[in-house]
């Protein structure tokens, strides 16, 4: 860890361009009266609407939960806690921030796990929303598709009495059918009609087929 710190301490000015122009860290300094020293450009986007937001007081980038925390007791060096920013139409935007007690009495507070602004979240709800649509109508044709091809399975099962002689079948009203048309309503099959070898010789001796 000391030599992580070491090397932070040595490159620290190689961070100075990332502080001030990233888009997803809050940097803000403040004085022991919460008037707004200096602060980056991720904070004028974000909080200040692209405006220079010195001399400002932070509680009126807070909501009014968040007042009460700042400034920290004069014990205390540091602190992680959560701020409720406002946005211009008074939405919450909550930050992490990890506060530090810097020299001057003043406060340097870092803003990190950036929420979504109104936009964004807009933005992936309305993208989300089109997906779920997108599979909603997959689903119902997936439904539609299935339906239909179970309208069309019909399947002979269990037991199905056959006159031993005749062998027509009774149907579950009563009626005696011809096998023909008792499979045939009862099924996807169909008939096509021939006479095997034994029939052939019984009823048409004499017929050359």
């Amino acid at each position: 860890m000391d030599e992580f710190k070491n090397i932070i301490l040595q490159h620290a000015s190689e961070f100075e361009d990332y502080f001030i122009h990233t888009d997803t860290l809050i940097i803000i300094v403040i004085d022991k009266d919460l008037k707004i020293s200096a602060h980056n450009k991720c904070f004028s986007k974000l909080i200040s609407s692209g405006k220079d937001a010195s001399g400002n007081s932070i509680n009126s980038f807070l909501l009014t939960e968040s007042h009460d925390i700042l400034p920290l007791p004069d014990s205390t060096k540091n602190q992680s806690i959560w701020l409720n920013f406002k946005s211009l139409d008074s939405s919450p935007i909550p930050l992490q921030c990890h506060i530090v007690k810097i020299e001057n009495e003043k406060y340097l507070i870092f803003g990190g796990h950036l929420m979504l602004t109104n936009e964004k979240i807009l933005q992936k709800m309305t993208i989300m929303s089109n997906e779920m649509a997108n599979m909603t109508r997959d689903l119902h044709k997936k439904n539609r598709e299935l339906k239909e091809a179970h309208s069309k399975i019909k399947i002979l099962s269990g037991i199905v009495p056959i006159c031993m002689h005749c062998k027509e079948i009774r149907d579950d009203k009563g009626y005696w059918n011809q096998i023909e048309k008792y499979i045939t309503e009862h099924s996807e099959a169909h008939f096509s009609h021939g006479i095997c070898d034994k029939c052939h010789k019984k009823h048409y001796p004499d017929l050359d087929l």
